[in-house]
């Protein structure tokens, strides 16, 4: 084990983010598949917290301009095409995005051991 304490195994749940800071790094943890997943709480197009936003399917949306990412990979399934939830048209989804490509979310390396789950490096 060489990594940092973040969290007992019993604290992450399914569909509900946890939210915890280490060394300054701003993390989300949650349970997909029983799996345990540990993303960075901000959204790679703006920079605003994901901790709100609706988790579905293994993914994250976005609660301010509707991007979405896969929880485990981080990979972007979705880029921009809401304001604040409101669905907007296709034609304005370029307009949201301010000119930045789509992008993935940042994943954290984790460990569980003895259940407690450890952040790497």
């Amino acid at each position: 084990m060489g990594g940092q304490f973040i969290a007992s195994l019993e604290e992450v749940k399914d569909g509900e983010f946890l939210k915890r800071e280490v060394d300054g790094k701003k993390v989300l943890l949650t349970r997909v598949n029983g799996q345990i997943a540990a993303v960075e709480n901000r959204c790679p197009h703006l920079g605003l917290p994901l901790a709100k936003g609706e988790i579905c399917d293994g993914a994250v949306t976005c609660p301010f301009h509707g991007s979405r990412f896969d929880l485990l990979s981080g990979e972007n399934l979705d880029w921009t095409h809401s304001f604040f939830g409101a669905e907007l048209p296709k034609w304005s989804h370029k307009l949201i995005a301010l000119g930045k490509a789509p992008q993935d979310l940042h994943t954290f390396d984790i460990e569980c051991v003895d259940g407690a789950v450890y952040l790497r490096g």
